[in-house]
């Protein structure tokens, strides 16, 4: 994956960013949103989730851990200040893929120049997921609640209007 000179990349604030163990454990995708369910200890007895929310407009892709680490990985690591390389959260500017989502907009050129152009990155044990949006996700932590119990929780409610 080819980045510009001018690519940035910074940590993104996060209830996971400092995780040393983060695993994907469920997506849902249903016709308004994008439901991402981690656990920081896959082998914790307590069932502790972080889920966030995103818009199912926003372009996303999910790729597994040896992929992600020679497309988006390399950035990272050259971009990144080195005291703190253990971050599972980014925000990245002037990608390729922001880019192209910012430009399938119907905007004219100028309204171009005024959109913030970056992508958010997720980098768990053994996946990384990217994603453009226009809106802050929205994060909530749930504990003592079995996966399928709390997927079928999402289903019933529209967590933007909390």
């Amino acid at each position: 994956m080819n980045f510009d000179q001018d690519s940035q990349c910074e940590y993104w604030e996060t209830p996971i960013v400092d995780s040393e163990n983060l695993w994907l454990v469920r997506m849902l995708y249903t016709d308004q949103y994008a439901f991402f369910f981690f656990k920081k200890n896959h082998d914790s007895p307590v069932n502790e989730f972080h889920v966030m929310t995103i818009s199912s407009s926003d372009p996303f892709r999910v790729t597994e851990e040896g992929l992600g680490w020679k497309n988006v990985g390399e950035l990272l690591k050259n971009k990144l200040p080195s005291d703190r390389k253990k971050g599972k959260t980014y925000k990245i500017w002037n990608t390729p893929f922001a880019k192209k989502t910012v430009g399938a907009l119907p905007i004219t050129a100028e309204e171009y120049e005024k959109y913030e152009k970056f992508q958010y990155i997720i980098r768990t044990n053994d996946t990384w997921i990217e994603f453009v949006s226009f809106d802050t996700p929205a994060w909530e932590y749930h504990k003592n609640l079995k996966l399928d119990d709390l997927v079928i929780e999402y289903l019933k409610k529209d967590p933007w209007e909390q």
